[in-house]
Order: C-alpha cells, then sequence, then structure tokens
C-alpha cells in the first residue's frame, strides 16, 4: 500500500541552517546513528547547499547528499560529485521522493558545475537513470603464506610506521603525485584523520619510510572492523588507498600481513597503473578484474570531454582531437537522451547514459555498447578510451 503524504511536500531544496537535526534525526533512522561523525567531508556548513531535502510537516522525508572535488585524470582536470547518504524515512517509501531528490541533486551538481558523479552505491534507484559500474581495474591479493612473492615485494631499509594527524602535509605531498586522484584538500584529511573512518570502516594509515622520511603510504581497512568478515575467514588487510613508489606500496602490503597476523593483503589497482600492475605481477601475483568503486554517470558530456580534450589528443592526435564536436540531446545533468560525437563529416551516437559511462570508462570484462553511425571514426577514438576511472579512499562519502 503506497504511503500518504502527510502534508504538502516542501522541496527538493538545499537543507535549511536550521535543519541539522532533522537531518540527524533522518540518516540516524535509515543508517545509523554515527552517521554525521562518520561522513565529515558530507555532513558539514559549508557543504549544506549540496544536501538536497524534501520536507513534510516537521520532518525530512529525503536527503541526498554529495560533494564537489576537482580531480586529477592523467593531467587533465575536472569536477567530480560524490553522492552518499541517500536517505528516504521508511513511512514515505513508494512515493518516488528519492528519484525525485536525486534528479534534484543531478541538476544542482550541473549548475555547480560538475562533470561527473560517482555514487556510492548500485541500486535501482541509481541505474534506472543509468548509472553504471565502470573501470578496467584489478584487485590482487598476496597470500600470507605466498613466501616467494613477499620475497619478491621486501625491500630492505623500509619499515612501516603509524601516521597521525601530524603527518598531513607529507601524506598531501606523496598524494598530489598521483596521476589519477581527487584534488583533495587539507580539511578532508583532517577530517579523516578525526573520524577514524574510510570508505565506510573504521581504518588505519600507515606510512612507509626509508629513514629518512615517508615515502609512500597507505590506509587499510582494520581487519577486525571489515564489514560482513566471517570469523573462519581468519584476518585479512584490505587496502582502500595508496600513493607513493610502486615497489613501497607493495612492500607495504607484505609487512602489513605480519603487522597484523593476517592471512593476506589485497589492493585495488586502477587500470592506468601499470606500474603497480608490473611490480605485483612480477611477484607472481596474478590480477582480478574489477570495477572501480561505485557507480558513475557524466553529468555534463559536452564539458567534461572539453576537458579530457588534450587527454584524447595525446592518444588520437590533435588533428582529429581538435575536430570533435560533442553534444548532447539533452541539458546537462537529465537522466533523458543520447550523445553525439562528429568531427565534421562523420558522426557516431552512444544512445543513453547507460551506455555512455562504459563506453568512456570500460568495464572489467570488456563488454558494453559501441557507439553507432560512421565506424570509422568509432575506430579512429578507440585509442582514446577507456579513461581512468577514480577510485573514492578518503573521498568516499
Amino acid at each position: 500500500m503506497v504511503a500518504e503524504p502527510t502534508a504538502s511536500p516542501d522541496g527538493p531544496r538545499a537543507l535549511g541552517s536550521d535543519e541539522w537535526p532533522l537531518l540527524d534525526h533522518l540518516v540516524s533512522t535509515v543508517f545509523r546513528p554515527e552517521m554525521f561523525h562518520d561522513y565529515p567531508q558530507l555532513f558539514n556548513a559549508s557543504n549544506r547547499a549540496n544536501l538536497r531535502v524534501i520536507r513534510e510537516g516537521d520532518h525530512l522525508v529525503t536527503h541526498v547528499g554529495f560533494t564537489v572535488r576537482p580531480a586529477v585524470l592523467l593531467g587533465t582536470v575536472i569536477t567530480v560529485g560524490c553522492i552518499g547518504a541517500v536517505a528516504t524515512a521508511p513511512e514515505a517509501r513508494g512515493r518516488g521522493l528519492g528519484s525525485i531528490c536525486v534528479q534534484d541533486a543531478f541538476d544542482h551538481a550541473s549548475a555547480s558545475g560538475v562533470d561527473l558523479m560517482l555514487i556510492s552505491g548500485g541500486r535501482g534507484l541509481y541505474t534506472r537513470v543509468g548509472c553504471r559500474e565502470v573501470g578496467v581495474d584489478h584487485r590482487f591479493i598476496l597470500e600470507a603464506g605466498n613466501a616467494a612473492g613477499r620475497a619478491t615485494v621486501a625491500r630492505p631499509g623500509l619499515a612501516l610506521v603509524p601516521l597521525t594527524d601530524v603527518d598531513i602535509p607529507a601524506l598531501g605531498a606523496i598524494h598530489e603525485r598521483e596521476a589519477v586522484r581527487f584534488v583533495r584538500p587539507r580539511e578532508d584529511w583532517e577530517r579523516a584523520f578525526d573520524c577514524g573512518i574510510v570508505m565506510n570502516t573504521p581504518s588505519d594509515f600507515w606510512g612507509v619510510s626509508d629513514g629518512a622520511g615517508i615515502i609512500a603510504y597507505v590506509v587499510i581497512h582494520h581487519p577486525d572492523r571489515i564489514r560482513h568478515r566471517k570469523a573462519e575467514d581468519g584476518l585479512f588487510v584490505r587496502v582502500v588507498e595508496h600513493a607513493g613508489p610502486r615497489d613501497a606500496v607493495a612492500h607495504a602490503l607484505s609487512a602489513l600481513i605480519d603487522q597484523y597476523g593476517a592471512v593476506c593483503a589485497e589492493v585495488h589497482v586502477g587500470g592506468h597503473d601499470s606500474e603497480l600492475a608490473r611490480v605485483l605481477r612480477h611477484a607472481g601475483l596474478h590480477g582480478v578484474p574489477e570495477a572501480s568503486s561505485g557507480t558513475i554517470r557524466v553529468i555534463d558530456f559536452p564539458r567534461l570531454m572539453g576537458k579530457v580534450r588534450p587527454l584524447i589528443a595525446g592518444r588520437v592526435g590533435h588533428a582529429l582531437a581538435s575536430r570533435l564536436v560533442f553534444e548532447a540531446d539533452e541539458r546537462a545533468g537529465s537522466a533523458r537522451g543520447g550523445f553525439s560525437i562528429g568531427d565534421g563529416s562523420r558522426t557516431i551516437r552512444v544512445a543513453d547514459h547507460a551506455s555512455l559511462g562504459p563506453w568512456l570508462f570500460g568495464t572489467p570484462d570488456g563488454t558494453h555498447s559501441g557507439p553507432e553511425g560512421d565506424q570509422s571514426l568509432a575506430a579512429d577514438l578507440a585509442p582514446a578510451l577507456p579513461l581512468p576511472a577514480l577510485w573514492y579512499g578518503v573521498n568516499y562519502v
């Protein structure tokens, strides 16, 4: 039976400055009471305009929040929104309020200059509007009993050191040299250390020192606190963010197994990260194809593609890249319509959002719908794709 509204809906709109207690009640009811503590990047006064809500009477009944950060894709800077804490009160479900608020978030994100949205989930609320898993990434696992592999990644003179917020300047300097990353203000680091939660789980921060200073870092889910871990599986180390020289990161995998008495250590390796993949494969490890975290949807296709044009030029040449015209059938943020790419005499079409994300960023199994139209243009553009997919790490909300 569909619930009837108790009052005329107010919204979707930005959270009011006096509505923090109402939002706390909503997300605590739908999720858990610690939400404000666990997601300080999302739930803070400076981000209030991006906390989109619907109110009925004295209660907030729906919330869709997102953060906005720049991100670097191999030298290209784009603007990314990250959606999280999507909640509808139990008594208000079945009326489409979540879908209305999600679309409002996409519209507000578009007006805020967002090119691409990451969503920390893949339920029907998102897939119905074209959000999809993407990425040509891999997951590598180093077993505790793999003596040869552990010996191969071990580096004399390197040591694990626990990190605190005092180390933020060093971490920021290491992180900003990553080729694919979020551009992270100091406040995001401070909030991560303060709450101790990364990618929805209590986490530990470790550095790799060469004796003179920290040269790499890894953030891991605390093995005792990993969600859905079965006791009989034993402890395992899950790296949820890493940066720095890849041989130092690989060394950390083996050292963390000893640190926690774990049966294995696993790490997600982006499709762009051929160096870490090479180091781990040299140790005899075999990566399992895996998508990046969450799902994605392009918000403003022409703007996104305009920004990545230099990256495309590096892969297919300036002459072709400079001729390309990118168009969307509908306004930015809309869930409807398809997309066109032309170079004057040739045109290809991507049918919808569900096809666009996988075509641009790839999929683990390599199967996705290609564009229709002039296949000579599609073939000429093929070396430009996939674009690297972002991994959340500390930026998860």
